[in-house]
């Protein structure tokens, strides 16, 4: 009843026009931090009635803002404590007011109406009773009270997409906290600079407004920083697949963003390669390659060679016997090894080359070794069993070497013609001299040696 009495008081001793609007402007002298607009400073225009009829209408809006704060309807009770205080400025309803909007939790309203109660508060104001409080020590614990306020800290959680990403919150007074996306940051209420950056994409900026005591999400989805890549390949034809889409034949060039991709291309008798790159946000990405030819076996090749020269050898090393019976049974034996040896030793993904090779090489030892022979005895026992075991040690030799080498079908061939061409060189030097067996067997083993020296040399 005492502020009824207040209010009937100042409703007398006032005129019943609302208290001019506080001077302060938004932002006016405060950084990063605003004013919030009260509705005491908009007021209607007072109604044309009596005192009386005033007084009347100042009480029942009262009345029920009381209300309706003891009921918990907090927003109600503002609207009609500020309609009573519009219709008479009576500096405890600022306190009122304050107090309804602190326990609706809108921290920066409770502070601005508390703060024109404090400076409201006429200095020479004293208790209505004896059992009513002092004006100024409760001027001085809502003073407290703002301070505590003013002390709550907005939390803002800031996640991105993607995450790991660097958070500072900042205004023109400075850095005000820093931390990780998914982190919660802690601030005082006010407007703030969110800049959030992660290498790899672009930094993104906004500006929010932290309330007092409020907690905040904000998700965001930063956009990758993306660079060139140009991927050429060899031959033009090649299908070229970016994970497992398809981008262009050949060669093509796209922005991507940073990151690990893979890279496949195929062509018609050609392997398909895949590759995993990086494309990094700091710089172009330059790709270029060749397909490798598809692998040609020569199983086949070698398993014929291989029946026909072990036969083949098998009769030369039991020549040395000079048995018919013998030979016949040499030959067979070397078929039977030859076939089921190299069809059951050899794989079944034996390439090209160093089939080739092998053959190459063995006629090469079976040559050379029969040639050589020559140099010494013209005995057929003699030389012809040095003929095939020149082809079985010259097969093993092309063998390894294919194998430890990987040696291309083209190569083979190169060493092949260089052997041949050789051998059929030294040969017509031998019979355009008409030599003799020793030098005839020297022309022949030069040529053969030259001619397969320059192909091996033509190969690198």
């Amino acid at each position: 009843m005492r502020i009824l009495v207040a209010i009937a008081v100042s409703i007398v001793c006032a005129s019943a026009h609302a208290q001019p609007a506080d001077p302060r402007q938004r932002d006016a002298g405060y950084i990063g931090k605003d004013i919030p607009l009260l509705e005491i400073d908009d007021c209607p225009p007072p109604q044309s009635v009596s005192p009386e009829q005033l007084r009347k209408i100042g009480f029942e809006h009262f009345d029920r803002g009381e209300v309706l704060y003891v009921q918990g309807d907090y927003k109600g009770a503002v609207k009609e404590l500020v309609a009573a205080y519009c219709i008479v400025p009576f500096y405890r309803l600022l306190k009122d007011i304050g107090q309804a909007y602190e326990r609706e939790l809108d921290y920066e309203r409770a502070i601005a109406y508390l703060e024109r109660y404090v400076m409201a508060v006429p200095k020479d104001a004293k208790p209505d009773d004896a059992c009513a409080p002092d004006p100024q020590v409760d001027r001085t614990n809502v003073i407290a009270r703002i301070n505590v306020l003013q002390n709550l800290r907005a939390k803002i959680l800031i996640n991105t997409d993607p995450p790991d990403a660097r958070i500072t919150l900042s205004n023109d007074a400075g850095i005000a906290g820093r931390g990780a996306s998914g982190q919660v940051l802690e601030v005082l209420g006010g407007r703030y600079e969110l800049q959030i950056e992660r290498d790899g994409y672009h930094a993104y900026t906004q500006e929010i407004r932290a309330e007092i005591g409020k907690p905040y999400t904000i998700f965001t989805k930063l956009e990758p920083v993306k660079k060139k890549l140009f991927v050429r390949v060899v031959p033009a034809d090649a299908r070229l697949f970016l994970d497992k889409r398809q981008v262009g034949t050949g060669a093509f060039e796209t922005e991507l963003p940073g990151g690990r991709y893979t890279l496949s291309a195929e062509a018609p008798g050609r392997l398909t390669v895949s590759r995993e790159i990086e494309v990094v946000a700091t710089d172009d990405t330059h790709v270029s390659f060749e397909l490798p030819a598809q692998p040609q076996f020569g199983r086949r090749q070698l398993l014929a060679y291989a029946t026909v020269a072990g036969g083949a050898a098998g009769g030369l090393l039991a020549g040395a016997t000079a048995n018919p019976g013998i030979i016949t049974a040499g030959v067979g034996t070397g078929l039977a090894a030859g076939f089921f040896g190299s069809y059951f030793g050899m794989g079944k993904d034996i390439p090209l080359g160093t089939s080739s090779l092998t053959i190459t090489v063995s006629l090469i030892g079976g040559t050379a070794a029969g040639g050589t022979s020559l140099l010494f005895t013209d005995d057929p026992q003699r030389y012809t069993p040095a003929i095939g075991g020149g082809l079985l040690v010259g097969g093993a030799i092309g063998y390894y070497a294919g194998r430890k080498l990987r040696i291309k079908p083209g190569d083979a061939a190169v060493i092949n013609s260089g052997a041949l061409w050789g051998t059929v060189a030294g040969s017509l030097f031998q019979g355009s001299f008409n030599a003799d067996r020793k030098i005839g067997a020297g022309l022949v083993l030069s040529g053969l040696a030259m001619g397969t020296v320059g192909g091996v040399l033509l190969t690198n």
